[in-house]
């Protein structure tokens, strides 16, 4: 059974983020899909550093389909065009619902997820300086927090992209798959 991830960019997203997660997941022989919700409506998104970033599809154009993990990369004004989608809410929404895979990283967890109220007693963490945004109970400094209860992942920010793909990769195919992707990147498994 091939396990499938979404990826939603928007304007202003952090692309170190997106294509590290992207990357990550590909190499584990995850199917990702890339959607943009550019309010032009164009596939392609300026990330936050100028980076071009080509989508697979609109956002919108994948109603119906559903994912094993929603991933939401963080960067500025990236999170901020994610938190004012509706589509991307109610797919968080249905993600949670499903009991499927979340995962957020930089700003996204508090820009995102907490303005949503969609973290409920999930421990996260997030960019420094975003933690007063994030429930107090929940919040831990560290790099990468896995929830599994609440099938979330959160991470810090663009340094921590690398633990961040690889622990979304375990959380979808066990630590072997993602011990084998991090030898052959070089990194340690976190």
């Amino acid at each position: 059974m091939t396990h499938t991830a979404l990826v939603i960019l928007a304007p202003g997203c952090e692309e170190l983020e997106a294509v590290a997660s992207i990357d990550i997941l590909v190499r584990g022989g995850i199917q990702v899909t890339t959607a943009s919700i550019c309010p032009q409506g164009r596939l392609q998104i300026t990330a936050s550093r100028g980076v071009k970033l080509v989508a697979d599809a609109l956002l919108e154009e994948l109603a119906g389909q559903e994912f094993d993990l929603l991933l939401l990369p963080g960067g500025l004004p990236g999170a901020e065009y994610l938190r004012d989608n509706p589509l991307v809410i109610e797919r968080l929404r249905q993600q949670h619902a499903r009991g499927a895979w979340r995962a957020a990283i930089c700003a996204t967890p508090a820009v995102v997820l907490a303005h949503h109220d969609l973290i409920g007693s999930a421990h996260v963490t997030g960019y420094p300086g975003t933690e007063g945004k994030l429930p107090a109970k929940g919040y831990r400094n560290v790099d990468v927090v896995v929830d599994a209860g609440e099938k979330l992942i959160t991470s810090q920010g663009p340094g921590t992209a690398l633990a961040f793909g690889l622990a979304a990769l375990q959380a979808l195919l066990g630590e072997k798959m993602a011990q084998q992707v991090a030898k052959g990147l070089l990194v340690p498994l976190p």
